[in-house]
């Protein structure tokens, strides 16, 4: 079965929500990191994994988005 336009519509502002609520989040992580709060080598170590995977949100985001780009929408059911 094939979504409707409605629906990719629908599954595009969802993952556009998913992807700002996350970015907004890893970002306020990272500044928090960055700001000292875990200082020394763990602190490093944490503030590399959260800019990895930030990128990684990122791209998984984006891949989604492209997706349903290649969606062709069927017709809405009678």
């Amino acid at each position: 079965m094939m979504a409707t336009q409605h629906e990719i519509t629908a599954a595009r502002r969802h993952i556009e929500r998913l992807r700002d609520e996350h970015a907004n989040d890893l970002t306020a992580l990272i500044r928090l990191v960055d700001g000292g709060a875990l200082r020394g080598p763990a602190g490093d170590s944490l503030a590399a994994d959260l800019r990895t995977w930030d990128h990684g949100l990122k791209d998984l985001f984006t891949r989604a988005l492209r997706l349903l780009d290649t969606l062709p929408p069927s017709e809405p059911a009678p």
